[in-house]
């Protein structure tokens, strides 16, 4: 018996991996190549790892049964078992129905034990990943409980150290009696401060004295500097009113200078250069030439007494500024020296009352310094026990803290118990799917969709055609009205052809209103009308060939084996192997591949090759039906003239003359 289900080793199956992987406590993880692997390995599935768009293309040209996709956030959802957000891992398997219709069926059992293949490597993710973080706690706790023996030793330590702190402290009030040197001590340096605070007060009195005297002579100062600024203005006045005589008519002489230079010149020529060396140092005080002429050191005097008496004047010259700072600087500094020494007998008056303080001090302090020398090694020895305490409670909360976040914590328990009892959500698609649930919850309720379309006009059209070409004439006319021999042949053809265009028309609008639409009805266009012709000849072929009760029965056979090695019905790689040598003889392979890549808009190779396989099928049948006609009608006639046998025209038979005469 065949059964199609032993075929799956050799069906092409596809599984594209776009998981992109997720981390996992530190650990960088892509599950979905595990499940590649998975299956890659299984020996009774043909599966093959290919790019999205390669998988795709592979399962509309009928390559593939079906395409497993295992999304990009495969691995993220399924590390989300103990996570905040939960959510179970899905894995897409897309079918595609015009790779043949019962595929689903042969799979129905194979589904079941790939999701099972896939829920176990996501199971045994969880597992891994539950028993890591157990182990992980125990560790955590192991640790732990060494630092809490740690702590145990530190405390009996402390015991320790504690016990000789008090001893100390008990011996602090007798050593306190020994503090009494350091005391007399103190009690000296105290004398020896209130001597000092003395002599600082004596010397605050001198600074006080000298202050008002600096304020008093910066007075004078600026007293003297006004009186000076009076003189410097009145100079100033009469340099201005001096230099404004003298200079413009400096000015007017410096025209001389041009006239009197040809002069000079002259004179040296004579050999008077004594004399041109007068007159040249004369005129060279009022050459403007000169930077040094009269002109520019009047100039230059103007501007200096100007200067003096601004600054000897204005509140805003830096001079005068600065003698007014100076004045209440000191003033400030009178009043601050008189405070300091306010401060001052203060302070010997303090330093008095700390002489008294440190002679009631010096009784204790040396029986107290003893005392704190032996407090202070107890203190260290407590100091070591409770650093050693802190260090094994600083490791025991390290250790539990590190086992804790090891530890697995369920935020969500329902959730995640619902992932992990089903750890992965099969989603199906289909790219013309025949049938489609109306309800989920009842699974005997299903529509037609647009799928159905192949079966309608490949599986139901050449079954009409087949029972219209035993129903209609194969031949349409009698030979002597035509022209050739071919005439009754092609006349019958084109009726038979036109009729299968209708069942073809009809058939098409019935697929449209299902929801099929092709790529371009230019191109489906062709390929309906080389349908509609290859099937018209061929079954008229094999009517002239066989007659009609024969002939009409062998379409009948040639349609049933077409349904079953066409590839629309059963895929290809399940039907046996003789059967698949027949996918490549039968007109239906061909219609099926033209049909599908007009519907898909996928004109490749063999897109062409089905529509050139179907137009040689129509010429073919069509001349071989002719010759087959025409060499039959010839020797039936041969053979009644041989016999003297008389047919009556009006006994022939359209059509069928002179095969079955009425003999007179």
């Amino acid at each position: 018996m065949w059964d199609p289900a032993k075929t799956l080793p050799n069906v092409p199956l596809a599984v594209v991996n776009e998981d992109k992987g997720a981390e996992n406590g530190g650990e960088f993880q892509v599950v979905g190549d595990q499940v590649v692997q998975g299956l890659l390995e299984t020996e009774y599935l043909d599966f093959e790892e290919l790019p999205a768009d390669e998988a795709q293309l592979g399962l509309t040209k009928g390559d593939y049964l079906f395409v497993v996709t295992i999304p990009e956030d495969f691995s993220e959802r399924t590390v989300s078992l103990i996570t905040d957000n939960p959510r179970q891992s899905e894995v897409l398997v897309e079918y595609n129905d015009y790779g043949g219709t019962n595929g689903k069926i042969i799979t129905s059992s194979l589904i079941p034990q790939l999701q099972a293949e896939i829920s176990s490597t996501i199971s045994e993710t969880y597992a891994t990943e539950t028993l890591t973080g157990l182990n992980s706690l125990g560790d955590g706790i192991k640790r732990a409980a060494d630092g809490a023996g740690q702590i145990d030793d530190g405390l009996v330590r402390l015991q320790e150290g504690t016990g000789r702190a008090v001893d100390g402290i008990n011996q602090l009030d007798s050593g306190a009696t020994d503090l009494n040197d350091g005391a007399v001590q103190l009690d000296a340096g105290a004398s020896e401060l209130n001597s000092g605070a003395g002599e600082l007060n004596d010397g605050a009195r001198r600074l006080e004295d000298g202050a008002y005297q600096l304020s008093d002579g910066l007075v004078t100062l600026k007293d003297g500097t006004t009186q000076l600024g009076d003189g410097a203005a009145q100079i100033d006045a009469g340099v201005q009113e001096l230099t404004g005589t003298l200079i413009p008519i400096l000015e007017q002489a410096q025209g001389i200078v041009t006239q009197v230079t040809p002069v000079i010149g002259t004179l040296r020529s004579l050999g008077l250069n004594d004399q041109a060396a007068q007159i040249e140092s004369a005129i060279s005080r009022i050459d403007p030439a000169n930077p040094a002429n009269i002109v520019n050191d009047l100039n230059r005097l103007r501007a200096g007494t100007a200067e003096l008496s601004y600054n000897l004047n204005s509140p805003d010259a830096p001079y005068i500024s600065g003698v007014n700072q100076l004045v209440d600087g000191s003033q400030q500094l009178a009043s601050g020296s008189t405070e300091l020494r306010d401060g001052t007998d203060r302070l010997l008056e303090g330093t008095g009352r700390l002489k008294d303080g440190t002679t009631q001090l010096a009784d204790g302090t040396v029986r107290l310094k003893d005392g704190t020398t032996q407090l202070a090694d107890g203190g260290t020895q407590l100091a070591g026990g409770v650093q050693q305490l802190k260090d094994g409670s600083g490791e025991l909360k390290a250790k539990l803290d590190e086992g804790a976040a090891k530890a697995p914590v369920v935020a969500h328990i329902d959730r995640s118990a619902q992932q992990m009892a089903v750890p992965i959500i099969f989603e199906e698609a289909n790219m013309h799917p025949t049938q489609e649930l109306v309800d989920p919850a009842n699974p005997t309720v299903k529509s037609i969709e647009s799928g159905f379309s192949i079966i309608i006009m490949l599986v139901f059209g050449y079954l009409v055609m087949a029972i219209l070409s035993a129903l209609l004439p194969h031949v349409v006319g009698r030979r002597s009205e035509s022209h050739t021999g071919a005439g009754p042949v092609l006349r019958a053809l084109a009726m038979i052809f036109g009729i299968n265009l209708l069942v073809m028309g009809i058939f098409t609008a019935l697929s449209v209103v299902l929801g099929w639409r092709p790529d371009n009805w230019l191109s489906m266009g062709a390929v309906i009308l080389l349908i509609a012709a290859s099937g018209a000849a061929m079954f008229q072929l094999f009517r002239i060939l066989f007659g009609r009760l024969v002939g009409g029965l062998f379409s009948i056979g040639v349609f049933a084996l077409g349904l079953f090695v066409f590839g629309g019905v059963w895929p290809l790689p399940t039907i046996p192997g003789p059967l698949q040598f027949m996918h490549n003889l039968h007109p239906m392979s061909y219609a099926r591949y033209a049909f599908i890549r007009a519907t898909d808009g996928l004109y490749d190779g063999r897109y062409w090759a089905s529509l050139l396989v179907l137009l040689a099928v129509t010429v073919l049948a069509a001349i071989a039906s002719i010759i087959i006609y025409n060499i039959r009608r010839q020797g039936a006639a041969q053979a009644l003239e041989e016999d003297e046998v008389v047919v009556t025209t009006t006994d022939r038979r359209v059509g069928e003359e002179p095969l079955n005469p009425v003999i007179r």
